[in-house]
């Protein structure tokens, strides 16, 4: 393995790569308040998500999730310089997303103007196991009666909420309303210290594979893709070995988000080393030197343990210029043939695609942190 122990530090890179062109362009100045209010409407979606495996009540999450989505449809459509350009997306040739927004529009009305309770539909289903579960609701119907109170503009809305919200899964039509927003300004998309959409990944759920962020294709296929072109999750990773499967050679170790680490990671030698290519640190290590299992304090760590670093991972790992090929090989204290298996667990085809999928997303993505 070759290392460059000469860096000072780990280089920054953009999680989700170049931003396409925007449909709207924004004034410098209307930025900061609208990516403020875009992250209202991603943390709303990301609480609500969490409000699923707490078996709480969701209306209040939906709801909130309602109005942080009209505020932004309101500003663009009423307070920034190019709204004429924003309103087009809504007239002519509308942009096919624009039946989400007015269904939202629609919803939120109702539930700011009329004596009537928006929420999920009672009819609900309870997906999961021992690594936790979690509830998968619809939107509700809007009775006849409740809609005849709403103003004459808002009841042309109905048919877009009936076509694209009722009885449709909650989740996966918020992800489409943020979709559709990132579209019309990929600015505005409003990102953490890592520059990841604030509030996402959101966690996985073993056997699930409907997106976990707003940039993820809905494919299978295509969401390989997308992960391996783009830098993985977490701050760095720390290798700790090295194996062969089928003639194809793997590296493995723990992915770290600070001094923490919730997950192991496998990629391909060819992987890795495109990975550091666009700046993303793999480090080396001895990690059984220096790392404590703290899985008690983080009881919703359900799917595997944590362990965090005694110090400042830099402290005792090396950032890597390039990992070569060689014969395999682990580092002190670690379990070769339990790491194997781990590997395994996302590239064996005696397994359904779909199987070997959820371990390779919720790595890749570090989409096992649970949120904060």
């Amino acid at each position: 393995m070759t290392t460059d122990r000469e860096s000072g530090g780990l280089p920054g890179i953009a999680a989700g790569g170049a931003a396409p062109l925007p449909l709207v362009r924004l004034e410098a100045a209307e930025l900061m308040p609208l990516r403020e209010a875009m992250r209202d409407l991603q943390r709303s979606l990301a609480d609500y998500y969490a409000e699923t495996a707490r078996g709480g009540d969701l209306g209040p999450r939906v709801r909130s999730f309602l109005v942080a989505a009209q505020t932004l449809n309101d500003l663009l459509t009423n307070s920034i310089a190019e709204s004429g350009a924003y309103k087009d997306l809504f007239a002519g040739q509308r942009h096919p997303a624009a039946d989400f927004v007015d269904a939202v529009k629609f919803a939120r009305n109702v539930s700011q103007h009329v004596l009537h309770i928006v929420r999920p539909s009672d009819e609900m289903s309870l997906v999961g196991g021992s690594l936790g579960m979690r509830v998968y609701a619809v939107w509700d119907d809007i009775p006849a009666h409740v809609v005849a109170q709403l103003r004459a503009a808002t009841r042309k809305l109905e048919s877009a909420y009936q076509a694209n919200l009722e009885g449709h899964e909650v989740t996966g039509t918020m992800m489409s309303v943020l979709r559709f927003y990132a579209e019309v300004s990929p600015e505005m998309v409003h990102r953490d210290a890592r520059n990841e959409w604030t509030g996402f990944p959101l966690l996985s759920q073993p056997g699930m594979n409907s997106p976990l962020h707003p940039e993820e294709p809905a494919g299978l296929t295509q969401s390989r893709h997308w992960m391996d072109s783009r830098a993985p999750g977490g701050d760095c990773r720390v290798v700790c070995g090295q194996t062969t499967i089928d003639g194809t050679s793997y590296v493995y170790g723990q992915t770290f988000v600070g001094r923490h680490s919730f997950a192991p990671f496998a990629e391909t030698v060819d992987q890795a080393n495109y990975d550091i290519g666009i700046g993303y640190p793999y480090l080396d290590g001895n990690i059984a030197a220096n790392f404590d299992d703290v899985t008690d304090r983080f009881p919703e760590a359900l799917q595997g343990s944590v362990i965090a670093s005694r110090g400042d991972v830099l402290s005792w790992a090396a950032p890597i210029a390039r990992i070569d090929l060689q014969d395999d090989w682990h580092g002190p204290g670690i379990n070769a043939d339990s790491w194997t298996q781990d590997v395994k667990m996302e590239i064996d085809t005696r397994m359904p695609e779909g199987f070997r999928f959820g371990p390779r997303r919720a790595r890749r993505l570090n989409a096992l942190v649970p949120p904060r």
